[in-house]
């Protein structure tokens, strides 16, 4: 599940958008595509800590800019010959280094429900030890 809409796409791309994805039925999957591709790649960073996909209000705008800047990477990156401006590596880079700070716990993302994978442990009730270094000593 994508954390942006294809619209928002629009927006973010503005002229841009016809030349990189066109307006036909293939490219709006295509759009559809990289924008679930891009939420993907957060889910992995995030699913590391929180519950994904994420649902926090809270966070919601982040998590849509992430996803935008992702798409708008694999957009770029898939018509030959364009570079990617300078603005959005950095843009990239920003966050990409917030997706390991996700995962690492550095980052939080306010109201996201945290994971509870791994987060267990177990107990064992048993009889006292028979065999210990003072019952063996000599042996």
């Amino acid at each position: 599940m994508a954390y942006a809409t294809i619209n928002e796409l629009k927006v973010r791309l503005g002229q841009d958008y016809a030349g990189l994805y066109g307006n036909d039925e293939a490219g709006t999957a295509a759009a559809q595509a990289d924008l679930d591709a891009a939420a993907a790649e957060i889910d992995a960073a995030a699913g590391c800590r929180y519950e994904t996909p994420v649902a926090s209000g809270r966070a919601e705008a982040l998590l849509r800019d992430w996803n935008l800047t992702l798409c708008e990477e694999r957009a770029r990156v898939r018509c030959a010959g364009d570079s990617l401006p300078d603005k959005l590596k950095i843009r990239i880079a920003h966050v990409r280094g917030s997706l390991e700070k996700t995962a690492s716990g550095e980052l939080v993302l306010p109201g996201a429900a945290e994971s509870v994978r791994g987060q267990g442990f177990a107990t064992v009730a048993c009889d006292e030890p028979v065999f210990t270094r003072e019952t063996m000593r000599g042996y």
